[in-house]
């Protein structure tokens, strides 16, 4: 594992899941796409006739047996792609694209003998496994060299943080290095406690600081895994340094020789061999992230050319209201607590706007110019944030991000809330299911601010891509009905 790794200025980095759903994607489509053309040229995709039917039966049979290939050598999973030889991994992908079709045609000659017609479905069979089985031998051939590359230079694998750094942390390095280096990179190590007991020489090099600082860490880098490795009758301080942890969007585990640790619902976890307790889960997992994220770039860009037509007029509208900016910029954190520049219409005279949000727009604030207040009214002063969501710091749907400084009866939001972290475990969003339950526009108690974290927690914790859908839905209507935005 070496040395610990410094953050990165870039933040492209895949992790395995995501890397193991490439390859999926990849393999999908030199299955299907093979199948599909040569089918439709040969003309066995038409409205009639027996040899249709036996096509289309044989596609759902494929499918199926394309996907239970794939389950049952675990062909996806990208630690074990990174750990595969070339040969195995072609071997593996002929099994999963070729195989399939290949047992299609075993079956239809049994069947069906030397029937004259069977022979078109046949002919295609063959034609299908042979380039699909081509396409796969090239496709790995040029994609291994790319993914040894990234993971040279640690753009993929596991990024590890412990927390601790006594003997369970040693034990836990020492398995690490021994059994899964080539997989596994640990970021650092991070103790509260460090200097109470003497520093172990193995770990020196690795220890990076406290719990706060892994906190500002991942504001720098990526990291998958936070794993606790301390005294298993330390339940107090594993519960209190847990709560903390948990506001990152990251798998939290606790090393596999602390069984005293009780902890309730808790699961088990496995890396790369080793197994783990569970303690929380990042709320969306690689696949689900995979899809929204597709989704929200999708929307935002096709939205942005659809509606450039409207923020043109708006930006002028802006632009003659008064002197100053077309666009109001300020920070927010978004995922991870990471802090990121909201973009918004200038609502406010240039020389009265608050970029620390501490003072929330009040009704009839005279700060507020007269276009600023229909923009405001109509929400369409958020829509810039579409810039934002293609950049990748906010999502269409999420809770709403909040200044840094917001305060609510003059007490911070974090003051107020002690969960309040836990809703930058997604991305913020334009909108978010507090927003079309009411609560869009100030929060001007302290009630107020614990009802929309509630919606927001909610949101986090039963995401589904049929919620953003329909969140959506209700969000056009809460601008124009809605009477809590000034």
């Amino acid at each position: 594992m070496g040395d610990v790794a410094q953050a990165p200025s870039a933040r492209f980095y895949i992790e395995p899941p995501i890397l193991g759903l490439l390859f999926l994607m990849l393999d999908i489509g030199l299955f299907a796409v093979p199948g599909l053309l040569i089918a439709s040229r040969g003309g066995l995709l038409t409205a009639d006739g027996a040899a249709t039917m036996q096509t289309g039966l044989a596609l759902c049979l494929a499918v199926a047996f394309f996907f239970a290939a794939a389950r049952a050598f675990d062909i996806h999973d990208g630690l074990k792609i990174m750990r595969r030889s070339m040969p195995a991994q072609l071997a593996l992908s002929l099994i999963c694209v070729a195989g399939p079709v290949l047992a299609l045609l075993l079956i239809c000659r049994v069947l069906t003998g030397d029937a004259q017609a069977a022979h078109p479905v046949t002919s295609w069979l063959l034609a299908w496994a042979t380039w699909s089985g081509c396409g796969a031998l090239v496709s790995q051939v040029l994609a291994r060299p790319v993914v040894q590359r990234w993971h040279q230079a640690s753009l993929t694998g596991h990024r590890v943080a412990i927390v601790g750094s006594g003997e369970p942390a040693q034990r836990l390095v020492d398995w690490l290095q021994a059994n899964a280096d080539d997989v596994v990179q640990v970021v650092g190590l991070f103790d509260d406690r460090r200097g109470r007991g003497p520093d172990r020489v193995g770990l020196s090099h690795l220890i990076c600081g406290t719990t706060e600082d892994l906190l500002e860490y991942y504001r720098r880098a990526p990291i998958d895994k936070i794993i606790i490795a301390l005294p298993h009758h330390a339940e107090e301080r594993l519960l209190a340094i847990l709560q903390r942890l948990k506001q990152l969007p990251v798998d939290i585990a606790l090393a596999p020789d602390l069984v005293g640790f009780r902890v309730p619902d808790s699961t088990t976890a496995e890396m790369a061999g080793l197994q783990m307790r569970s303690l929380a889960q990042r709320p969306l997992r690689a696949s689900q992230r995979f899809v929204k994220d597709l989704f929200d770039r999708s929307l935002a860009a096709l939205l942005l050319l659809l509606l450039a037509p409207l923020l043109l007029a708006l930006a002028l509208g802006v632009k003659l209201s008064g002197a100053g900016p077309v666009f109001f910029r300020q920070e927010r954190h978004g995922l991870g607590n990471r802090v990121f520049q909201v973009l918004k219409f200038r609502t406010m005279r240039a020389e009265l706007h608050d970029p620390s949000g501490r003072r929330q727009t009040e009704r009839n604030d005279p700060r507020v110019t007269p276009f600023g207040a229909l923009l405001r009214r109509t929400s369409l002063d958020e829509l810039p944030q579409l810039i934002n969501v293609l950049r990748g710091d906010m999502s269409l749907v999420g809770p709403r991000p909040l200044p840094l400084q917001m305060r609510v009866d003059d007490r911070l939001n974090y003051e107020i809330v002690a969960e309040y972290a836990f809703r930058h475990r997604v991305k913020p969003g334009i909108t978010g299911l507090a927003q079309v339950k009411g609560h869009r526009g100030a929060v001007n108690t302290a009630e107020a601010l614990k009802s929309r974290i509630a919606y927001d927690l909610y949101y986090i914790d039963h995401w589904s891509l049929w919620l953003d859908l329909k969140i959506l839905a209700m969000t056009s209507a809460a601008c124009v009905f809605g009477k809590n935005a000034f």
